[in-house]
């Protein structure tokens, strides 16, 4: 009375440990329950947690092959103590198709066309069928476009729920400005969960190339082993608002027709921060590099090897891999070593519009070290348009240094976010 307190003694009694029990799938018609059961990683024994759950529950989702997913726990214990899960699924559509499309007033309009079928084999096994065709409008003829088709077959659960298998064969045309390759690519790697946020990967790459570039015509038959660690914390793979990805790569190769051993080493890294209420103003920004080791002579290493910078996905307001070391006759001949960056300010205008003013900039050298003494950077503004699949985005840029007779300016339209 004296303080006008009360003192207040709660008593609890905790009930027994309940570790997670047997796991039953219902709903499902195509696709293997074994599998759901095993690909969830609800194994027996452990202790119970609910973020154990969802992270089973968004682990599913990420098949593609179901429509709807809820996993709920038993109302009451086993026998033994346990407590029962029942994964309860709703399987969508397996096959799909699909079309998209992309402009830059530097690159041209590009169109992409795909199919698949998300579930081949009653395991979620993937497969997809797609082709592309770009620099509509830009090239000055049919055969100056870039086309482009492939086959891609992925295995989730190869042989345990952490390890995803991926086979593919992609040929080529293409046509930058800086040469004209055709191409013919087969790959088969595994890519390895560590944890939730780091991924492990290696694999087998064998490519043949045509090519023709500022070192004349030359054919190449490249067989590499492309190595690569991913951690990614981004809490919205679209359109992340906190969070980094970064990656580390490593490819060392052989290139049979002129005995010629290499390798390249690449490393990223993207950070994005939300400040103000509702994160009105996201900072993101990125980092990328890379080098390229062995080869007596640059013309040595095959064409689609060799470092560029430029365009849409580079230094906005520069043509596609326009950025490079130039040879006396002021012909492109890419180099060994890069250095790329970007900063935006996304800003939200409304909930689904927002702007987004950027400056971009990069360096590619014909040596081993970068040499920063010619830094190419561009700067302009962008338009956002939120949608359920990604941002609308139209970017508008300018080259600050621009190369003689190169743009003036870059337009670039596309789904999604610039990194």
């Amino acid at each position: 009375h004296a303080t006008n307190t009360v003192d207040i003694t709660m008593a609890a009694e905790g009930g027994p440990v309940a570790p997670l029990g047997t796991v039953t799938v219902t709903g499902e018609k195509t696709v293997d329950g074994d599998f759901i059961r095993r690909y969830s990683r609800l194994n027996g024994g452990e202790p119970y947690s609910p973020e154990k759950l969802r992270k089973a529950a968004d682990r599913l989702r990420q098949l593609g092959v179901f429509s709807s997913l809820t996993i709920k726990e038993a109302g009451t214990l086993a026998r033994d103590g346990t407590i029962p899960l029942t994964i309860e699924v709703s399987e969508g559509k397996h096959r799909y198709f699909g079309v998209g499309a992309q402009y830059s007033t530097t690159e041209g309009i590009g169109l992409q066309g795909y199919w698949g079928h998300r579930n081949l084999f009653g395991q979620a096994e993937s497969l997809r069928i797609e082709g592309s065709v770009s620099r509509i409008a830009e090239a000055s003829s049919v055969e100056g476009m870039d086309y482009s088709a492939g086959i891609t077959f992925t295995k989730p659960g190869m042989f345990n729920p952490r390890t995803t298998f991926k086979t593919s064969l992609i040929a080529k045309t293409e046509h930058p400005d800086t040469y004209d390759a055709k191409t013919v690519t087969g790959t088969a790697g595994f890519a390895y969960e560590l944890n939730d946020t780091d991924t492990a990967a290696a694999g087998l790459e064998v490519q043949w190339a045509d090519t023709e570039d500022a070192f004349g015509k030359n054919e190449y038959l490249t067989t590499s082993i492309p190595l690569e660690f991913v951690r990614d914390t981004r809490d919205d793979k679209l359109n992340p608002t906190e969070g980094f990805r970064a990656s580390l790569a490593a490819k060392p190769s052989y290139e049979a027709l002129n005995g010629t051993f290499f390798s390249s080493f690449e490393g990223s890294i993207s950070g994005y921060k939300g400040l103000g209420a509702e994160d009105r103003l996201i900072m993101a920004g990125k980092l990328s590099g890379g080098v390229l080791v062995g080869g007596s002579d640059l013309q040595d290493i095959p064409t689609t090897r060799r470092f560029y910078a430029g365009g849409g996905g580079s230094v906005r307001g520069y043509s596609y891999q326009e950025i490079s070391p130039y040879n006396a006759a002021g012909d492109a001949t890419g180099g060994r070593s890069y250095v790329v960056g970007s900063v935006e300010a996304r800003i939200k205008v409304t909930d689904t519009i927002g702007i987004v003013p950027f400056i971009d900039a990069g360096v590619v050298s014909d040596e081993v070290t970068p040499d920063f003494s010619d830094i190419r950077a561009g700067a302009g503004i962008g338009l956002r348009y939120a949608t359920p699949f990604g941002p609308l985005r139209l970017d508008v840029a300018m080259p600050l240094d621009k190369y003689d007779g190169g743009n003036s300016f870059g337009i670039y339209a596309g789904i999604g976010q610039s990194f």
